[in-house]
């Protein structure tokens, strides 16, 4: 009996998955993704007590697993050892990335009207904050200060719009991490140096 009750909360999951990837968190109903499950709505509200919870269990872990890691680089002492420590954090979110790529991407996608529909401007500020510490940090070490942190807004704004078109458009989880490295590179790699003409 607990074996097809774990069967059909997998199989409510998974149905829920494509319904929120399809149409986002507002236009998804527990009506539809009861249908594609072969159940009820009523049998649905066994498992989840709404469709909020249901997105919560779903989407929730992913967010807090990715808002930990970042709460990591606050925690990084800033010296000559933080780009190594940088990257090992890289690393663990890219590792979310790979194996959450469905979930992540419906958190930054298709959140509109959830308590996660603000995400992406949260992501922003931390990776903002991130990346000017270590900037400053890296300056200060040459004897240059940091203008303006502005232009690393921008890149931060355009490296989560990036992965959240990666991850709408790349179905194939190692592609995509590919892609967003490639793009860390593009976006972040040398700053410094590039900031310092200016510094």
């Amino acid at each position: 009996m607990q074996y097809l009750k774990d069967e059909m909360r997998s199989k409510i999951i998974e149905k829920a998955l494509i319904e929120f990837q399809e149409k986002g968190y507002s236009g998804a109903s527990i009506r539809n993704i009861a249908k594609y499950s072969g159940t009820s709505p009523g049998n649905i509200y066994k498992y989840f007590k709404s469709k909020d919870d249901l997105y919560e269990n779903l989407i929730g872990s992913v967010y807090f697993k990715i808002m930990g890691c970042m709460g990591q680089f606050s925690k990084v002492e800033l010296n000559e050892k933080a780009e190594t420590v940088f990257y090992e954090l890289m690393g663990n979110i890219l590792a979310i990335i790979e194996e959450s790529s469905v979930e992540l991407s419906i958190l930054l996608n298709k959140s509109s009207g959830s308590r996660y529909e603000n995400c992406k401007s949260t992501f922003i500020g931390l990776i903002s904050e991130i990346i000017t510490g270590m900037i400053s940090y890296e300056l200060a070490s040459k004897g240059k200060k940091l203008k303006d942190s502005f232009i690393i807004c921008l890149l931060s704004n355009s490296m989560v719009e990036s992965i959240s078109i990666i991850l709408t458009e790349k179905e194939d989880s190692a592609e995509a991490k590919a892609l967003i490295l490639a793009l860390i590179d593009i976006f972040f790699g040398n700053l410094a140096e590039k900031l310092s003409e200016q510094a």
